[in-house]
């Protein structure tokens, strides 16, 4: 399917997530339009993380995964864990050889695998907070120098 004016990615809220099927050729449009769309949907729905389904591309340059990189930097400003599934190994062959910078990316085989990702990465999270907490709760006051 091809990307022209018009074209959006879906978007739906499951599990505390947005998960966007992106399933259409990416321009500089239909990305612009994501990212507001996705940004704006986070702030609505207030949910905690991201799960960019992108199995139904099958080509992808280094420009569109820097501007997909933007917008989930963009969302971890908003508190939104992302997640990225169903990457084909052509593309992630292409984006090595490209060069992109994979470092922090957190990917998926499928929908499945991020779901359960997302949920261990919000277990680790309540966890760590929880054992800040404590803590925070066995110093106690401080005593004043004598």
């Amino acid at each position: 399917m091809a990307g022209g004016s018009g074209s959006r990615i879906p978007l739906q809220v499951s599990r505390q997530c947005v998960v966007a099927s992106i399933q259409l050729d990416l321009t500089a449009e239909v990305l612009r339009q994501f990212r507001a769309d996705l940004l704006g949907l986070l702030h609505d729905s207030g949910c905690s993380g991201v799960i960019l389904d992108v199995s139904g591309v099958q080509i992808m340059d280094f420009e569109d995964f820097e501007a997909l990189r933007r917008t989930m930097a963009m969302a971890a400003l908003m508190g939104a864990q992302t997640i990225v599934s169903g990457l084909r190994a052509g593309v992630v062959s292409s984006l090595v050889e490209l060069g992109a910078d994979t470092e922090d990316i957190v990917a998926t085989l499928d929908l499945d695998d991020a779901f359960r990702v997302m949920d261990e990465l919000r277990s680790a999270a309540r966890d760590e907070l929880e054992e800040e907490d404590n803590r925070e709760q066995s110093v106690g006051p401080l005593a004043d120098p004598v």
